[in-house]
């Protein structure tokens, strides 16, 4: 799995964490992006940044900035694999 999808598992767990299976029906509104939830496996197919920064406005869209600050604690472990020129925007 790609950084890129790591990141959006990441998010999406995070977020089903608190959210519960909302979490999981907003996830499947983001073009580009598909689960295979049961595996924990998420595909990317596009502009992988892109993707990612459409789910996080997808919670954003539904609960506010503090759904912006959960995704950013999901992956703050992650980010430090990413090219700055590759950073998604909620991240900068």
């Amino acid at each position: 799995m790609d950084i890129f999808a790591k990141i959006a598992e990441k998010i999406i767990r995070e977020q089903e964490g608190i959210i519960g299976p909302v979490a999981l029906e907003q996830a499947g509104k983001v073009p580009g992006l598909t689960l295979n939830w049961p595996k924990h496996e998420v595909v990317l197919v596009g502009d992988k940044k892109e993707i990612v920064e459409k789910l996080v406005e997808q919670y954003e869209h539904l609960f506010g900035q503090a759904s912006v600050e959960v995704c950013k604690d999901a992956v703050k472990d992650l980010i430090s694999t990413i090219p700055k020129t590759q950073m998604p925007q909620f991240l900068q």
